[in-house]
């Protein structure tokens, strides 16, 4: 029996899927933590500190360590909700988690460009002026409201 030259079989397509991420909505003295992304996506605008989640890191893990890369802080964090971001070219999960600290004196590290403690008032400027990522007013008038922040 001749072996029949085959075609070749097509390049096999790698499914996308979402980034898993981890961000801490950090109140300190009643101010919220806010880090300048220094890269894309949403490079110059101000989010929660965070990242990626790293093979076989636990969430509590992850948020501890992007909390320090990008501050220099440690905090206890509690779990408070996920957060989708889908659009063109991002589908991201985020795990946000929660807590505050009596006093600190972040330092930006990492990726961050920079790093804010604000209060409620400058946060909706920021927000105004599209300064923030997209969903981030949610996310911290649904904990704020327990600093203080909300209505």
């Amino acid at each position: 029996m001749a072996l029949v030259d085959a075609p070749p079989l097509p390049p096999v397509k790698q499914a996308l899927r979402p980034t898993l991420g981890v961000s801490a909505c950090l109140f300190v003295a009643g101010q919220l933590l806010l880090v300048e992304r220094g890269r894309a996506p949403y490079e110059g605008c101000f989010t929660l500190p965070g990242g990626r989640v790293e093979f076989g890191e636990r969430l509590q893990d992850a948020v501890a360590r992007e909390l320090y890369e990008e501050t220099g802080l440690e905090a206890e964090l509690a779990f408070l909700r996920l957060h989708e971001a889908i659009e063109p070219g991002i589908h991201a999960v985020i795990a946000v988690f929660t807590g505050s600290l009596a006093a600190a004196d972040p330092q930006a590290g990492h990726d961050a460009r920079a790093v804010r403690l604000v209060e409620a008032a400058e946060f909706a400027e920021l927000e105004d002026t599209g300064r923030l990522t997209p969903g981030l007013g949610a996310i911290v008038r649904a904990v704020g409201t327990t600093e203080g922040w909300g209505p």
